[in-house]
């Protein structure tokens, strides 16, 4: 809003249009942003998994059965590192999680990429309602790397 705003103001006291290239080039950014989407429905009545991605209208819409997937999956990997054994550091290399869905032809469908301090265990919880939800089976390949911080309040 407030770039429609600056432009249109601009545009009508005669600042001319050239002048100002990274208005409209923001603002068409700031479009695209909002009109992107990227949704999973898991539906238990259908027993049915949607992805839906994309923008606007022009959305791609994937439908898998509850029989397709072989399992939901909790993957660990450190970000800035190919070694499976290397230990997140506080600045290069971060921690990071891959919750998946497992299809039986071997494919896999990424759900959420996120780095596990962020997350919060937001996701594994979220991986965990979902498996009790679906009644797909689930993966977790290693527990947490952090530690939650627990106060006397969470006591």
């Amino acid at each position: 809003m407030f770039l429609i705003w600056g432009l249109s103001l601009n545009l009508s006291e005669g600042v001319r249009l050239s002048t100002m290239p990274h208005i409209p080039i923001l603002l068409l950014l700031s479009l695209a942003g909002t009109l992107y989407r990227d949704s999973w429905y898991f539906n238990t009545q259908d027993n049915t998994v949607t992805s839906i991605y994309g923008f606007a209208w022009i959305c791609k819409r994937e439908t898998f059965s509850f029989s397709e997937v072989e399992r939901l999956e909790l993957t660990h990997f450190v970000r800035g590192s190919s070694d499976k054994d290397a230990k997140p550091t506080k600045r290069r290399l971060k921690a990071m999680l891959v919750l998946s869905l497992k299809l039986k032809d071997d494919q896999v469908r990424t759900i959420e990429i996120i780095a596990e301090k962020t997350s919060g265990g937001r996701t594994e919880s979220a991986l965990q309602a979902l498996a009790a939800v679906s009644g797909l089976p689930m993966y977790v390949d290693r527990p947490r790397d952090l530690d939650l911080k627990v106060s006397y309040k969470d006591l």
